[in-house]
């Protein structure tokens, strides 16, 4: 692991006397103890909250052009054919995942892309700083990925959006100036000394911690779930009890913002100590905490998130020694893939299988062997297109175990939310009603072509791949999903035909 070195930030402790104690973070971090630490923020017997030190030595912050936050919509390629998938089945065979070509020989040699050896180190920041509050007005939509909601602004709003993004710096300042001369020194005083509390307990200085908490029990303006985050901060990093994911109801903002920086944290300690299966659904909740968020979904936190979730994921659920539900199933001799798939639904037809996600969880490299025992997933694959946050994310159950990158409908050309089915798969699609094949420069299509059904009926909608990847993360296509060629090209393999998919947008229903 590289150590990129240990910065220490500190807040002072005022007192009544004008004289003040120094008070030093521990190793708690919300980037990383490898990374810049964080202190936490303190404050008098007034109830006056003061923020010192210096800022830390952040790395540079790295991320792609395109990763930007919801309603931004970066420049790209867009598709000057239109798509229309109905057709491309006419000249390519039906793949439904279970026949050979997915990566198999018919006597189930599997031949996947070398693998490095796993061996963690956080990273790199992807933040970028932006304005995350909401505009409420007249309950209408003024541009995608931006939120126009009816209703009064929750006090808690802003003050949840500057913790979670001061946590994401690993720097307290914009947050002292917000409570002490922004918008939040119209807060009630026991919601400073609650956030200050909070980052304290993270950053170690826990008998500090544990003394606001007992002033704060009772206290106007703190709800019962803030003080019970406050008290799970307190607890040993790696063994607190953070809520689950979060719903899509109502959201408590500052609630949400604290248990996102918990569950940060705790993915980051758990990844560390190779807790992989913990670790791996603590970054699933928090990417779906911050995608069901009641705030603009922050891309490029994502993206660094999703690269953290592939790291854990890596070893849980794409391993044969993950701790995931399965049912066993032993190869017999002659078996390939498509065989034991097609035994396996014949004894558990609940299941939905494709012979390349039997052999990713297994980790196949080479021959079935006669008597090998092979686990066979029991939670069903599926996916949830979040297009406000322009994210694809591949589940087993509710547990994400990737999330892309997307591309999602143009201005004209929005892509239709609602529930559909995996239907026909291809590789190599050829554009059939330009007459335009597989490899042809103005072929929008990409590597893959997964189309969606609605009602049993194919819709013109698919996922797919892409002949201009600089496009994906923006509004770009005729309506389909658009992903990078290399991450289509995975998701083709692992989603059986059948699987789920839902396109949503968040913003329509957050009140």
């Amino acid at each position: 692991m590289v150590v990129l070195g240990a910065i220490l930030i500190w807040f002072g402790l005022s007192r009544s006397d004008g004289g003040g104690s120094t008070v030093h973070a521990g190793e708690r971090s919300g980037v990383d103890s490898e990374g810049s630490a964080q202190a936490g923020p303190t404050g008098d017997s007034s109830g006056e909250l003061n923020f010192t030190g210096g800022a830390p030595k952040a790395a540079p912050v790295a991320h792609d052009s395109q990763a930007r936050w919801g309603g931004d919509v970066p420049g790209g390629g867009s598709e000057s054919l239109a798509e229309d998938p109905e057709y491309l089945g006419n000249e390519l065979a039906q793949d439904d995942g279970s026949l050979p070509g997915n990566g198999y020989a018919e006597s189930g040699v599997y031949e996947p892309e070398p693998v490095e050896q796993e061996v963690y180190e956080p990273a790199p920041a992807a933040y970028v700083p932006e304005n995350r509050e909401l505009s409420f007005g007249s309950g209408s939509r003024d541009e995608r990925g931006g939120y126009q909601l009816g209703g009064a602004v929750p006090e808690t709003q802003g003050l949840a959006t500057m913790l979670l993004d001061a946590w994401l710096r690993a720097d307290a300042k914009d947050l002292e100036t917000y409570l002490k001369v922004g918008k939040g020194a119209d807060l009630p005083a026991s919601q400073g000394q609650l956030v200050a509390a909070f980052w304290q307990a993270l950053a170690g200085e826990l008998d500090a911690a544990r003394q606001r908490l007992d002033s704060l029990r009772g206290a106007e303006g703190v709800t019962s779930s803030q003080l019970a985050l406050l008290q799970a901060a307190l607890d040993e990093p790696g063994a607190r009890a953070v809520p689950s994911s979060a719903s899509t109801s109502r959201i408590e903002p500052l609630a949400h913002a604290m248990k996102m920086v918990l569950l940060n944290d705790e993915a980051r300690t758990l990844l560390k100590v190779r807790e992989y299966g913990r670790s791996a659904v603590a970054w699933s909740d928090l990417i779906q905490a911050e995608v069901g968020a009641p705030w603009r979904p922050n891309r490029s936190a994502l993206l660094g998130w999703a690269k953290e979730l592939e790291r854990a994921q890596n070893n849980h659920r794409f391993s044969p020694r993950g701790a995931w539900p399965y049912v066993e199933q032993k190869v017999a001799s002659g078996d390939s893939l498509t065989v034991l798939r097609k035994r396996v639904l014949r004894r558990r037809p609940d299941l939905l299988l494709c012979t390349g996600l039997i052999a990713e969880v297994n980790g196949i490299t080479g021959y079935l062997q006669p008597g090998d025992v092979l686990r066979i997933p029991t939670d069903r694959a599926n996916v949830i297109v979040d297009l406000d946050s322009r994210l694809l994310m591949y589940r087993h159950g509710d547990e994400v175990v990737r999330a892309w990158e997307c591309g999602i409908g143009k201005p004209g050309h929005e892509t239709p939310i609602g529930e559909y089915k995996i239907g026909i798969k291809q590789k190599k699609p050829a554009h059939t009603t330009k007459g335009l094949p597989y490899g042809h420069p103005e072929n929008p299509l990409g590597s893959r072509w997964l189309a969606l059904e609605l009602d049993g009926r194919n819709t013109s909608y698919g996922i797919h791949g892409t002949s201009d990847p600089d496009g994906v993360g923006g509004e770009v296509s005729l309506g389909c999903i658009r992903m990078r060629n290399r991450d289509v090209d995975q998701l083709f393999e692992i989603l059986p035909v059948g699987s789920t998919v839902i396109l949503q947008e968040l913003s329509l229903i957050h009140i």
